[in-house]
């Protein structure tokens, strides 16, 4: 619409000066101030677009929590609560995570996901380990089928000393389908 009253003003300054036969420079201004305007107008509804587009991508995206240990205790725990909902892209039924250990040492990061005491049917805890530091790879997978609502997400390490990490996680339906997914750090060592 914005493009086609540009078009628009560009024809009526086109034909009045063909009418006319006015100054050159008059039609070269009425046109850059015509077209600056409608530009303007494209840029102020693109901006408020494109900074939703970065929020919803954020939000879809924002499925790791990267994370260290500097207290130097062997015994270091970071706890994290993971809330899974149905963000309009269905219903949550499990939640997958696992862990990179960012940093060369002898010290190994482990996570720990839990959710519910129901355990008959599905696993309520899992446990996962990255054995080698500082690559690209995470541990294997853990999965908790718990459904929607909040989950225990421990990260530790195995020996005194300083490590990084990056937990990567996700909400999914029973299809596979990505969900909502929010995280709250309660404790960090």
């Amino acid at each position: 619409m914005v493009f086609n009253k540009a078009l628009l003003g560009i024809a009526v300054v086109g034909k009045a000066i063909s009418d006319d036969h006015s100054d050159q420079n008059e039609w070269k201004n009425n046109f850059l101030r015509e077209f600056m305007m409608q530009f303007s107008n494209v840029k102020g509804m693109l901006v408020p677009i494109l900074a939703l587009m970065a929020i919803y991508a954020n939000t879809v995206s924002a499925h790791n929590q990267a994370g260290s240990f500097t207290t130097g205790l062997a015994a270091a725990v970071d706890f994290y609560q993971v809330t899974c909902f149905d963000d309009g892209n269905g219903t949550p039924s499990y939640l997958e995570a696992q862990v990179k250990d960012m940093t060369a040492s002898s010290s190994k990061v482990s996570i720990l996901a839990h959710k519910g005491t129901s355990c008959t049917t599905n696993a309520c805890a899992q446990f996962s380990v990255d054995t080698t530091d500082s690559n690209t790879a995470y541990s294997p997978v853990v999965k908790i089928t718990q459904g929607s609502g909040v989950y225990s997400l421990f990260v530790m390490h195995t020996a005194a000393g300083t490590d990084s990490y990056d937990v990567a996680f996700h909400c999914k339906t029973s299809t596979g389908v990505h969900t909502g997914i929010s995280v709250v750090s309660r404790q960090q060592q």
